[in-house]
């Protein structure tokens, strides 16, 4: 090490610029004369007494009294552990000034991007205890038990929450009381970014360990989690089995094109389907419940009106349902609706007929 680094980290440790050149200076030249030090270094010879006698009271040298007065480094073990010990002390409190400042409260900013995941789980865990319609979760079965008393706000303020579960540990989710609170769990056995959707217009995402460099991002907007939550509905839920459903929820959907996908065949062998859907006008931004019996169902594919059963793909145009109501038709468009009545937040069937 450079002698001006020797000299900076001495000073670090609490000693003047003078002391600290003096001790070094006694630690290069053995017992010397006081004089003799203030030579070789940048102590004035009038102050070297005074800095020779105050490195002594701080424990780093001894005098001696010779016929003039000599000066000697003494043994560093004493104050060395107490620089070690210092050195660790600031290198603790780094690591921990990093840590708060990243785990620190996220600002109102459209998108802000973290490093440490854990700050977009508990920020995710935040958003489900206030959550006011839906909540979409992709992650390990060991979070979702984690946010077991956040799921039981969100369940008891009627909040739908889907989750996309992989298999992490022994919890066995299938068995574990979180699924009373939890409108579906589905399990796949794909590892994927932990995901997080709140209301439509909140996202959390963080990618899965194996990138060099985790990082997380939360996002509050309109448009963004739109594409997340194609993501979420194509990759991480419509391909995998249900494992769980709560017994007290009736059948409900917060996804159009999920409810058309069940209901079409049913529709289209003539079934009476009775549903009671909660959405939102696009024009005017007001909330409205309506019910009625299914009289259509429209979308853009080409298969239309076959019968078969219609994939995501086929939806992911156009994708309209129209009611009968009492106060007349009604159409019924997905997220993001701009034509139909009214955008769709839920869809709750109140029964399916069949006709003699």
């Amino acid at each position: 090490m450079e002698r001006d680094e020797l000299l900076g980290g001495l000073e670090d440790a609490g000693l003047t610029s003078y002391q600290a050149d003096a001790y070094l200076t006694l630690l290069d030249m053995g017992v010397s004369p006081a004089v003799d030090v203030a030579r070789n270094c940048s102590v004035p010879v009038p102050r070297i007494y005074d800095v020779l006698t105050e490195l002594e009271q701080m424990g780093y040298v001894e005098t001696l009294d010779r016929e003039t007065l000599h000066a000697r480094a003494r043994e560093p073990a004493e104050f060395v552990q107490d620089l070690h010990e210092k050195s660790d002390r600031l290198s603790a409190v780094a690591e921990e000034i990093e840590d708060r400042w990243e785990a620190s409260p996220l600002g109102d900013n459209k998108m802000n991007v973290t490093k440490r995941v854990d700050t977009v789980v508990d920020h995710a865990e935040r958003l489900i205890r206030e959550a006011d319609s839906t909540v979409d979760l992709a992650l390990t079965d060991e979070q979702l038990v984690a946010y077991e008393s956040a799921l039981t706000e969100a369940f008891e303020s009627d909040v739908v929450v889907r989750a996309s579960v992989v298999p992490a540990g022994d919890v066995g989710i299938a068995d574990h009381p979180v699924t009373d609170v939890v409108t579906e769990i589905r399990e796949r056995p794909i590892p994927g970014p932990f995901c997080a959707l709140v209301d439509r217009t909140k996202a959390c995402l963080a990618p899965t360990t194996r990138m060099p460099e985790p990082y997380g991002v939360v996002i509050d907007d309109d448009i963004i989690p739109f594409i997340f939550r194609w993501y979420f509905q194509t990759c991480l839920w419509t391909n995998w089995e249900t494992v769980s459903h709560c017994r007290e929820r009736s059948a409900v959907y917060v996804c159009l094109e999920e409810f058309i996908r069940d209901v079409y065949p049913l529709w289209w062998d003539d079934a009476v389907v009775s549903v009671t859907v909660r959405g939102m006008e696009p024009d005017s931004g007001r909330d409205r419940t309506v019910s009625g019996v299914l009289t259509d169902v429209k979308y853009s594919a080409d298969s239309a009106r076959t019968g078969r059963r219609p994939t995501m793909t086929d939806l992911s145009g156009q994708a309209t349902i129209v009611l009968w109501t009492t106060e007349g038709r009604c159409t019924v468009g997905g997220w993001g609706a701009l034509h139909e009545d009214l955008e769709v937040k839920r869809v709750t069937v109140d029964g399916v007929e069949w006709l003699d």
